[in-house]
């Protein structure tokens, strides 16, 4: 028995100098993020079509959408397209309102099913009915929920035009922070995306390069993802993300994360929901990635300190190490939090221990099972994240 605890305060040492040195690398990964280089504004504007594949109303549909209209971009140079699994979704509806607000744009609402190929990633399959539609070249594909600034089409596409004579940029995706969170849980989500979730991608893009991309938005021309060999392989991943970003990788191609920050509307979702939600990316990244996901251990700093305390005889010690860890959490997420332009986590900092506890807790459920739930339906996942139906 005192083997054993000795064992785990080794383990729980070492647990949390990693969490500290990871801390330290969240800020030093968006700080080099956020200074990396921005490409300067482009004479030519790209054709580009706006792909929006939806299921159900979204909070703040219409605003969502509405951005992604509203783009200070030549008219006759981009377009954008709506569809749905479901040609009665009522979000096609509201496409549909918009595209008569908006006459002079290139807005198309496509209801058919008929030409949406059979798969359990039904986005994926969305995507493929959407792809004799698309017009241009450069293929923008952005999540329903996502709202993005009146620039986002500039800024996004500047980046595939700038000459790079080592390796050529073949997609573009941007970070996303948690907007319009309007009830404890999108508050505890909006923590989750600004202090975890994009904290630990920036730390993947400094350490490893980019091997990945964001549902906020994938920017692709049309020749790269004939090259990987276009969406059809993944009809039954529910990475379809990730896996895109990783094949233009394995490719050749450059992956980049833009200086550019897209809003994530949450609206005000319930505690399950949030919970689902969070559960099935864990599950997801533990699919595709289960080394790595097994080390993001140590980023559970808060929650190591509670475990380390309970084995832990000295009073003085934890009345040292665990609020010492707390403070390190609350400045580096602060710095983080001002370097991203994500004001969710210093704005509702008091929280941050909540949403670090139900961070791990996810964490640790999310190894007891493999059943997720999206968009209403559930599914079991396969190794490296294949989709199948419950």
């Amino acid at each position: 028995m005192k083997e054993a605890i000795v064992l785990a305060r080794l383990l729980l040492d070492a647990g949390l100098l990693g969490y500290l040195a990871y801390a330290c690398l969240t800020v030093v990964a968006a700080w080099q993020w956020r200074h990396s280089a921005i490409p300067p504004n482009q004479p030519l504007a790209p054709g580009i079509s706006v792909l929006k594949p939806v299921c159900g109303v979204d909070p703040y549909a219409e605003e969502n959408f509405r951005s992604f209209i509203e783009q200070d971009y030549p008219l006759d140079r981009f377009q954008v397209l709506f569809t749905a699994f479901d040609p009665d979704d009522p979000a096609l509806a509201v496409a549909v309102d918009l595209k008569k607000r908006y006459p002079h744009h290139n807005i198309q609402v496509v209801f058919s099913s008929s030409n949406k190929p059979e798969g359990n990633n039904r986005k994926v399959a969305n995507l493929l009915a959407l792809l004799p539609f698309a017009e241009h070249e450069l293929l923008v594909i952005a999540d329903s929920d996502m709202r993005v600034g009146p620039d986002y089409l500039r800024a996004i596409s500047a980046h595939l035009l700038t000459a790079n004579s080592q390796q050529s940029v073949g997609l573009v995706t941007c970070p996303y922070r948690g907007a319009l969170a309007h009830s404890f849980a999108a508050q505890l989500e909006a923590l989750g995306i600004g202090a975890d979730f994009i904290p630990s991608a920036l730390v993947s893009r400094m350490l490893e390069g980019v091997g990945f991309a964001f549902g906020s938005t994938i920017a692709i021309p049309k020749t790269v993802l004939e090259r990987i060999g276009g969406l059809q392989p993944l009809l039954n991943e529910i990475a379809d993300d990730f896996l895109l970003g990783q094949k233009v990788r394995q490719a050749g191609y450059k992956v980049v994360i833009a200086n550019y920050m897209v809003d994530d509307v949450l609206g005000a979702i319930a505690f399950k929901e949030m919970w689902s939600r969070r559960l099935r990316w864990a599950r997801t990244v533990r699919a595709c990635r289960p080394m790595g996901y097994a080390g993001s251990l140590i980023t559970h700093g808060f929650a190591l300190s509670l475990l380390w305390a309970l084995i832990q005889p000295s009073l003085r010690e934890i009345a040292v190490i665990v609020p010492s860890v707390l403070l390190v959490r609350l400045l580096t997420v602060f710095m983080v939090s001002f370097l991203t332009d994500d004001p969710a986590p210093r704005k509702r900092w008091y929280l941050l221990p909540v949403s670090d506890l139900i961070s791990f807790a996810i964490y640790v459920t999310s190894w007891c099972g493999n059943r997720v739930q999206w968009r209403g339906e559930r599914f079991r996942l396969q190794a490296g994240g294949k989709l199948e139906r419950i």
